[in-house]
């Protein structure tokens, strides 16, 4: 991560320290004694150390302050002096494996409620929990992997959750329990006036209520699934949902509010039976203008309060003269006059216990904090889109790159992002490292390769006026490098430049795996399987159609083809055979030790692995995409994809 940098203006200086500037040159053929260790001085910075936190010295031995580092991270916490990490036992961990990237984690957030300032509940994927003491954030163990959307606190000891298929849990003030709801369908949200009368409510209409003595149904009149429900007491609850439906329960009886509209309304909020909200959006068609809407609501009406020019999807009541709503960008406040823009931001669910304590929790770990004035981000910490690539030369040299021109180098204590010479929001689509001084990256829209030198990536060779669309790079050494990409592209890096060979395709290659000069793989769509033998490349039988997008092998006589549909292929140094991964899902990334260690990973969390004999699955914690897997040892694994880096130490 990228700390707040306080650097030494001195230290950027031209001048020698402690040293005046002569008057006059030095004649020719003498020699200046301190000319040397003075140009030293301003060369030695924070970023030419690659330190990112702490106190150190220039080359003149002058103090230099490196800043400080962002919460969760704190300098040094990994145990590499100099470099902001979150400390190992500060990690949120499933299965095994922790998240690394973003920090703490990268969650999607769905469901939050605070009954006080000092505590509060979210809950999200993967069942997901975690809890606000006023001070931090702590993970809490659900027992579930199912997908949470809503949570109540009822009191300090008290707390419910519920979530997909009919989910729901419990705390008394230990650990939550499952309790049985009489319902498979989704629930969605989950309200209580007290702890002998909680709501739920979910798909197709579905209301069950326990006041006590377990869950009986509640009907209220549709089958449209029931996004939210929020009351002010016993006597005034309020449930909205799928349809323009509005319903309220009054003690005795539910009734339905017709709101005029078959929109969909997605929250309900309010601070008292006189003061109750709900918000619905629209987006009519492709190139009609997307609109969002907030309704006031009464036992007889629902009446627009006001309507946007962008969706809307959550609002929250913290006073009646403080409104907060959020959607797909533009958010608003309601100060109980008018309403008035406060910005733009991801989407996400609104709660909190006062005016002056709102929280907004979205999609990969997002949390935001209403400063009275603004939304403020709180976490995570570093955030990425699509990780491309993971490639590294050992533990405490690993490479990741994606989207948007991001390239991330993990030291063993955390992460740098280090300069590109030439600014890009080019897609980086792959990255191999020689050895930690020599490394390169591919570009897919500029068609740049880049090296690094040490200090920075500079560009060795650009091919953008071939449209060559590079997506992958591999290589057996700095001298023998392989980059492949569309239309058959393949080029070669022979230790002095990069040279462009027919492949026999003109489809996309996907991924190349290098294991020498006269040995060569590269695989691509329609099942294309391509072999560089030391002087040219030949297509070879793959028997399949399907999409291939990873290749890695041990040996001439050993290689593993990946992708579409979980297909796996094998080449024992004859042929091709397909091998059965016990999966469909997309395969991505193939990465192994020997032939008796070989790892895939690919969509909805998919990790598998062979031991020589058979590919057997194992649980990564999430079920995102991941595009590629890397392991330095049998006992270490990195596993990079969709907004996530995950690693088992």
């Amino acid at each position: 991560m990228l700390p707040v940098m306080l650097l030494v203006m001195g230290a950027l200086g031209a001048t020698a320290c402690g040293d005046d500037e002569p008057d006059d040159p030095p004649d020719a053929g003498t020699s200046d004694a301190g000319t040397s260790a003075d140009a030293g001085c301003h060369l030695r910075t924070c970023e030419t150390q690659g330190f990112e936190c702490g106190a150190t010295t220039d080359a003149c031995g002058q103090p230099l302050d490196c800043g400080t580092c962002a919460a969760p991270e704190v300098c040094g916490g990994r145990g590499v002096e100099h470099t902001c990490g979150i400390p190992a036992a500060d990690r949120e961990c499933l299965d095994g494996f922790c998240w690394e990237y973003p920090l703490p984690h990268g969650f999607h957030l769905a469901g939050a409620h605070f009954r006080a300032a000092d505590d509060g509940w979210v809950v999200g994927e993967e069942g997901y929990i975690q809890h606000w003491d006023g001070t931090r954030w702590t993970p809490v163990a659900s027992g579930t992997r199912t997908q949470l959307r809503g949570v109540h606190a009822v009191s300090a000891t008290d707390v419910w959750a519920v979530g997909a298929g009919g989910t729901v849990l419990r705390s008394t003030g230990g650990a939550f329990s499952s309790v049985g709801a009489g319902t498979t369908r989704d629930l969605a949200s989950v309200w209580a006036s007290g702890p002998s009368d909680v709501w739920v409510v979910g798909e197709n209409g579905t209301v069950r209520r326990d006041q006590g003595s377990g869950f009986q149904g509640v009907s209220v009149g549709t089958t449209q699934s029931l996004n939210d429900i929020w009351g002010s007491g016993p006597a005034d609850v309020w449930m909205v949902g799928q349809g323009g439906t509005v319903r309220r329960y009054d003690g005795s009886n539910v009734s339905s509010i017709d709101a005029g509209t078959s929109l969909p309304f997605y929250d309900v909020t309010g601070t008292g039976p006189d003061d109750v909200w709900t918000v619905t959006s629209d987006d009519p068609c492709l190139f009609c203008d997307d609109y969002g809407a907030i309704y006031r609501v009464t036992p007889t009406a629902a009446t627009q309060h006001v309507r946007t020019a962008d969706q809307l999807f959550h609002v929250f009541a913290a006073s009646p003269s403080l409104l907060l709503t959020v959607g797909e960008s533009d958010r608003h406040r309601w100060d109980g006059t008018i309403w008035s823009k406060v910005g733009t931001g991801p989407n996400g669910v609104l709660a909190g216990s006062a005016p002056d304590q709102p929280w907004l929790f979205g999609a990969n770990g997002v949390a935001e904090r209403w400063s009275g004035s603004s939304w403020n981000r709180t976490a995570p910490l570093g955030s990425s889109s699509t990780i491309r690539d993971i490639h590294g030369t050992g533990p405490s040299d690993v490479w990741v790159v994606s989207d948007s021109g991001r390239i991330l180098h993990w030291n063993g204590g955390g992460w740098l992002e280090p300069r590109l010479a030439t600014f890009t929001s080019d897609n980086i689509s792959g990255v191999y490292a020689a050895s930690p001084s020599e490394v390169w990256v591919v570009t897919s829209f500029f068609d740049r390769i880049l090296r690094w030198d040490g200090t920075q990536f500079v560009e060795e060779a650009e091919t953008e006026t071939e449209d060559l669309g590079l997506t992958a790079i591999h290589g057996a050494s700095a001298a023998d490098l392989w980059v492949v990409g569309e239309g058959g592209a393949a080029l070669h890096r022979d230790g002095t430049g990069w040279t462009r060979h027919p492949t026999g395709t003109t489809v996309v290659l996907n991924a190349v795996w290098v294991q020498g000069p006269s040995l060569a793989v590269a695989v691509g769509e329609t099942g294309t399987i391509v072999q560089w033998n030391g002087s040219a490349w030949t297509v070879m039988d793959s028997g399949t159609t399907e999409s291939l997008k990873a290749v890695w092998g041990s040996g001439p006589t050993d290689i593993w083809a990946a992708g579409a549909a979980g297909k796996l292929l094998r080449f024992n140094g004859t042929g091709w055979s397909a091998v059965s991964s016990g999966t469909t899902a997309a395969l991505h990334g193939l990465w192994g030790l020997d032939a008796n260690t070989v790892w895939a990973t690919g969509d909805t969390g998919t990790l598998l692995r062979f031991d020589g004999t058979r590919w057997t699955a194992e649980s990564t914690g999430v079920r995102r995409d991941f595009r590629h897997v890397w392991a330095p040892s049998a006992s270490e694994l990195w596993l990079a994809g969709d907004l996530a880096i995950l690693h088992r130490p």
